[in-house]
């Protein structure tokens, strides 16, 4: 069964997913394109300079594009089941329930990975190309919180979209988007790898939230 649900998953996000992958191809194209214009332009010690003692971040474009691509993902994924009142049919077919939405919600992270991978292998890459291994390595760390406020924001826009209670609504919204703003603080290379382990355990943690307001969704908001 677990297939045809991946299957049903695929068919909800293929095209947003397609959208978001020529969007994430295109950034990444601007900032080969920028760094290049910029190497043309100026003198390659004010490049160097701006990149080794100013810390410019040449790929900073991609600061807020994992937080958009959860917020839609999790919209295209989630919003047609709740407004067709389809997910609470779906919830009571013969499989575990936490399982199921598990499956569903593995669909949607596993959508938003392949987006992050690409993300820090050309990013990585474009940076190998002009600067040394040692800046280029530096972009992942800085990546990472982005991409962790990503999945951040995907497992909050679904907790906000399975949530039945409106004041419990409104907290979540709050404390989510407390989270995702903690993943920006701080400029330069790695600001926040100090925290990043904090950061990584907060995924998991939102998960096992979801699958609760999936159950008292399922009971029709009955704590």
């Amino acid at each position: 069964m677990w297939q045809s649900l991946f299957m049903k998953e695929w068919l909800k996000l293929r095209w947003y997913f397609a959208a978001a992958l020529l969007v994430n191809l295109g950034v990444c194209m601007k900032i080969l394109l920028d760094i290049r214009q910029l190497i043309q332009m100026e003198h390659g010690e004010m490049v160097w300079y701006q990149a080794i003692h100013l810390h410019t971040l040449f790929y900073d474009p991609l600061r807020y594009l994992p937080l958009i691509t959860g917020l839609v993902l999790a919209a295209a994924q989630f919003m047609p089941e709740i407004s067709g009142r389809r997910m609470r049919i779906s919830l009571h077919l013969p499989m575990d329930q936490n399982r199921m939405l598990f499956l569903c919600l593995l669909a949607g992270l596993f959508h938003l990975g392949v987006l992050a991978v690409l993300d820090l292998l050309l990013t990585a890459g474009i940076l190998l190309w002009y600067f040394p291994r040692e800046l280029a390595l530096a972009s992942l760390p800085t990546l990472l919180p982005w991409i962790n406020a990503g999945l951040i924001a995907y497992l909050g826009a679904v907790h906000l979209l399975l949530e039945p209670s409106w004041p419990r609504r409104v907290f979540y919204a709050l404390v989510f988007t407390a989270l995702s703003s903690l993943h920006f603080a701080g400029s330069g290379y790695g600001w926040l790898t100090p925290a990043l382990p904090f950061f990584l355990l907060l995924s998991p943690l939102a998960l096992l939230s979801v699958l609760d307001t999936g159950r008292r969704f399922r009971q029709g908001g009955v704590s």
